[in-house]
């Protein structure tokens, strides 16, 4: 709404008079008139006395873009941070093993976590550092946005999320600790949870100051340095996650053995049915089986069945890699070599089921 013409006339007879724009200003907004309303009077006055008009500044963008960028800055952050700590906790438990709080099964989930958080790690990491490098620019050419209510409050929400993340991880670890785990995976963990907590609140709570223009320059190198040693231990740290999870065409083939085996264990219930049903005879050929994968999942060429005397026979396959012989229920039924290999089974005794944490679920 443009100003009431009083307001204006009134302008124009203060200026005449010598008052100042900052006395002018107060006696308005003392009298009721919205501050907003009387400025945008003085530049009409200032205006008219000119004969230009004031020109807009553009390029500063709006509060909803402001929040835009800073939720998705957040949410990156928050995705990598917490695949850090998560495949940092799980390195943690390899290398500083402790038999009493681990098992064979739980090989399988670390691993299947470790993947989950190289992933997330991989993809966030660089969100976040591009979009932090697009922010960064954009103060840079527009300083008033150090003071932004948007960026200030979204900045203290992702603290206090950032805090009960970590907070949480570091009960977690305590737990543990005082349910006895060893001292050295505790201190460990509690190391993982202060560099990034540490690394967090300096960086983000340094920023929330109010900064003149040379504590502005150091923010950038701060910055700067800030995503350098980011990068580095994000690096390192997906260096090792590859070492423990393995290559993605390692796993893949390491799956594949598991998809082999588990697929000649149900052919092996199959046959063991078949003789208990069939007056103690073996099957003359897998095609007589019903409900069972006949081939390999990757090749496709059929599984070879080798039938012997009375209740033996072989089921045979070719692996694309060695069997992992840890685990809790570890046996020598379905350990194999790489290429192709036979097993020697008994169709009077039901073998047992291959391990859980098989192969491609991890050490």
């Amino acid at each position: 709404m443009p100003p009431r013409s009083e307001v204006i006339e009134f302008i124009e007879r203060a200026k005449a008079a010598g008052i100042s724009d900052e006395s002018i200003a107060g006696i308005l907004t003392a009298r009721g008139w919205p501050e907003k309303e009387v400025y945008q009077a003085l530049a009409d006055h200032y205006e008219k006395v000119t004969g230009s008009a004031i020109p807009s500044r553009r390029g500063a963008g709006t509060p909803a873009k402001d929040a835009f960028f800073y939720l998705l800055i957040f949410s990156s952050l928050a995705t990598w941070t917490i695949a850090f700590g998560s495949l940092a906790f799980t390195l943690i438990d390899r290398w500083l093993a402790d038999t009493l709080f681990s098992s064979g099964y739980a090989a399988a989930y670390d691993v299947s976590s470790a993947s989950w958080s190289l992933a997330s790690i991989i993809v966030a990491f660089p969100v976040y550092l591009l979009l932090s490098r697009a922010v960064v620019r954009d103060v840079r050419a527009h300083p008033e946005k150090l003071n932004s209510p948007v960026r200030k409050w979204l900045t203290y929400l992702a603290l206090v999320i950032a805090a009960c993340v970590f907070i949480g991880d570091l009960i977690t670890a305590l737990t543990y600790f005082l349910q006895g785990e060893i001292t050295t995976r505790f201190l460990a963990k509690a190391l993982v949870v202060l560099i990034l907590s540490g690394g967090v609140f300096f960086y983000y709570v340094g920023g929330l100051k109010d900064a003149d223009s040379t504590a502005a320059r150091g923010k950038f190198t701060r910055d700067a340095w800030m995503a350098m040693a980011s990068a580095v231990c994000v690096v390192v740290i997906l260096a090792f996650g590859f070492g423990f999870t393995g290559a993605p065409r390692t796993r893949r083939m390491q799956r594949a053995d598991s998809r082999r085996v588990q697929d000649l264990f149900a052919l092996s219930e199959q046959i063991s049915l078949w003789w208990g049903g069939n007056g103690h005879k073996l099957p003359e050929h897998l095609d007589e089986l019903r409900n069972v994968a006949l081939a390999d999942p990757v090749t496709r060429a059929g599984y070879v069945y080798r039938p012997g005397e009375g209740s033996q026979y072989q089921l045979c396959a070719t692996f694309s890699t060695a069997s992992n012989r840890s685990g809790p229920q570890a046996t020598n039924v379905w350990e194999h070599p790489e290429g192709f290999h036979c097993f020697s089974l008994d169709a009077a005794q039901s073998p047992p089921s291959p391990p859980y944490n098989y192969s491609w679920l991890g050490e």
